[in-house]
């Protein structure tokens, strides 16, 4: 068990007796993200008082860890004075996270309670587009002028108000805030005081306030930096995007990915946010989609009864099918998704025919091994009748080998036409690979077996 939720009685108990030193004592002792867990067990006046009682600073790293209507109730609880020095002291990107969780009316209040300088960074980072690097980005940053020497940029740095990681890298601007690099601070102590800081220069990727999100992750993660300069469209450095919220980025796309595949339609609403008709809704309407699709397998069989009564052993086989079918086509389906999403085959029908032939081998191997797994099962089970074996085996090779390229060929055209992939692609290619399975299997054993 964890041990915060050990405490959770004791902190109770604390506040029922106002025993409010012993909350404070407690808490020095914890981590934000512990003192976060510990609230989420707590009624919401209890939140707020220990809330309360944390240093400013603090408080500030455990609200930026809350979400939705639990953090509006707790914001209601804070006077004006107090949400103001705590909105002060977070990180512009983890302000506007926040802002981001809360209706608009509570924002236009807080943001007006801030500092000139403050309300307009949020003001800014507001206006650019949802998910975008301008409304990912920290706007503390350590920067110099590219005729500063050494010496200048370490005493600048000693009355720089920013915390100590973000120091790590000093970016190098001309006289118009353009970016003409940066400087590691552990390469910038090693040289001589007079050194002019340009002749340090290293270069560094950069991204737009416009790109998306994912592309600056994408970075940081290819070139294995600490943070990635945000440019505007002049190249001048307004941000910048560090690792810690490159975490938060894969982590959101992680979930809308999943929520996606299982057909939630909009993967951004919080869960304890939405209403049980909400949640309803949301998982009712892709049920009911796959339903009427699913209704094409049954169409299909429906056609071919006939001989489903005359050769009864033929339903055996189909469950076994089906799952085949179904696997090999979202295993191909999500290698291209991925492929896709880490930029290894570009988006155009050069990048479709490149992982075509690529896998088309892979593809056919499997095939013909499920094939020949299936040609042997279907031997045994149908009393070593050849035919049968063979209707079975040459469906798995055909219908596999089908659902793949399916599956291959489909997030490619859903991309073009700047529809994701992961939300339409994987329970159509399941549904798909049940018609061609239904389809193809009949239809030889009709052939074959007449």
């Amino acid at each position: 068990m964890n041990i915060v939720h050990l405490l959770i009685p004791d902190i109770k108990e604390l506040i029922r007796n106002r025993e409010f030193e012993g909350i404070k004592l407690l808490s020095k002792e914890l981590y934000p993200a512990e003192i976060s867990d510990l609230i989420e067990n707590l009624e919401t006046h209890e939140a707020i008082i220990v809330l309360r009682l944390l240093d400013t600073e603090k408080a500030a790293e455990v609200l930026t860890r809350f979400e939705g209507e639990n953090l509006e109730k707790i914001l209601k609880g804070f006077s004006d004075s107090h949400l103001a020095e705590i909105f002060e002291k977070m990180d512009p990107d983890d302000r506007t996270a926040l802002f981001e969780e809360l209706p608009p009316q509570m924002v236009r209040s807080i943001i007006s309670l801030l500092p000139k300088e403050d309300r307009e960074i949020a003001l800014k980072i507001l206006n650019y587009p949802e998910n975008s690097c301008g409304r990912k980005m920290s706007t503390d940053f350590a920067y110099c002028l590219d005729t500063d020497t050494v010496g200048e940029v370490l005493e600048n740095l000693k009355k720089a108000d920013i915390s100590d990681e973000l120091m790590l890298n000093i970016y190098v601007l001309d006289k118009n805030q353009n970016l003409k690099g940066f400087v590691p601070l552990t390469k910038l102590i090693k040289y001589d005081p007079q050194e002019k800081i340009i002749n340090l220069v290293e270069p560094t990727p950069t991204v737009s306030v416009y790109d998306s999100a994912e592309l600056a992750a994408k970075i940081i993660s290819d070139y294995d930096l600490f943070a990635l300069p945000v440019v505007d469209k002049g190249g001048r450095l307004v941000g910048i995007i560090t690792a810690d919220d490159v975490i938060d980025i894969i982590q959101e796309s992680a979930s809308e990915d999943i929520y996606r595949i299982v057909g939630m339609i909009d993967p951004e609403a919080k869960y304890f946010v939405q209403t049980f008709w909400e949640r309803f809704w949301k998982r009712f309407i892709p049920v009911v989609v796959m339903i009427i699709l699913g209704n094409i397998s049954g169409w299909v069989i429906h056609s071919f009864e006939s001989i489903i009564a005359h050769i009864t052993i033929l339903v055996f086989f189909i469950p076994n099918l089906a799952n085949t079918t179904g696997i090999i086509g979202s295993q191909s389906s999500v290698f291209t998704i991925r492929a896709i999403a880490t930029g290894e085959i570009e988006r155009s029908f050069r990048g479709l025919f490149k992982v075509f032939f690529k896998e088309l081998s892979t593809v056919m191997l499997l095939a013909l091994a499920v094939g020949f797994g299936m040609f042997i099962i279907a031997l045994i089970r149908g009393g070593f009748w050849v035919k049968l074996a063979l209707v079975v085996s040459l469906s798995a090779i055909v219908s596999c080998t089908t659902a793949a390229l399916v599956g291959i060929i489909l997030p490619m055209i859903l991309r073009k036409m700047n529809i994701d992939p992961a939300g339409a692609d994987v329970p159509f290619i399941t549904t798909m690979g049940d018609v061609i399975t239904y389809a193809t299997y009949f239809s030889l054993a009709k052939l074959i077996l007449g």
